[in-house]
């Protein structure tokens, strides 16, 4: 569950550092400050997406196209998008506590990335890693989903995936990408320095 606090970093301003983190972290989450909703609706879905590179205008339009000719609300696709995004959370918070994730999550996401496969082909271009590419018409109104449950495939299979951390103080998943391998907070900015000024707080009064 989203909680109203106060405004923290923008998702999109790459604070985990990998599209699917940064997905990821446009919620707050039950009992910790993840700080608000910002998918709050479908317009809020679109503007995110196209921010962050997962739609470009020609496939605004024909996801809005395929929506109305097979009759599916915008509050059914943030439903699926915003399912997605807690099984993604689930999974990714796991190995990031070094414990095997949920089976309900795990399989979840595993269904979500089987039916974005469906809608893909491979793309196979020289010596570069192989991937899957969601074909637009295929994957109609669920282009963002699906681009997204590949982006979490992709993740999941690479060696950078040990260095997914969880911000100790709000949860927001990361990429660790410091030399030392020892970055507790998602932001120095915002989680460190509330956390040094908390500890600063207590020490204070134990002074006295």
């Amino acid at each position: 569950m989203a909680s109203a606090k106060e405004p923290r970093l923008q998702a999109d301003t790459n604070v985990g550092g990998h599209l699917v983190l940064n997905f990821v972290n446009t919620c707050g989450g039950a009992g910790k400050d993840r700080d608000i909703e910002r998918l709050v609706n479908w317009r809020d879905v679109i503007d995110w997406a196209t921010a962050n590179g997962v739609l470009n205008a020609a496939d605004s339009r024909l996801i809005e196209k395929a929506r109305l000719r097979a009759g599916c609300r915008p509050s059914d696709l943030l439903k699926d998008l915003t399912e997605l995004r807690e099984a993604v959370y689930s999974v990714f918070s796991a190995i990031a506590g070094s414990v095997l994730p949920a089976q309900t999550a795990r399989l979840r996401l595993e269904g979500y990335i089987v039916e974005a496969m469906s809608h893909s082909a491979l793309s196979v271009e020289g010596r570069a890693p192989a991937r899957w590419t969601v074909c637009p018409e295929k994957a109609g109104c669920a282009l963002i989903k699906d681009r997204l449950a590949i982006a979490a495939s992709e993740l999941l299979s690479q060696s950078i995936l040990s260095n997914v951390r969880e911000c100790g103080a709000c949860s927001w998943l990361f990429l660790d990408l410091s030399r030392s391998r020892s970055r507790r907070w998602c932001s120095m900015a915002t989680c460190g320095n509330r956390a040094k000024a908390q500890r600063h707080y207590h020490t204070t009064r134990t002074t006295y």
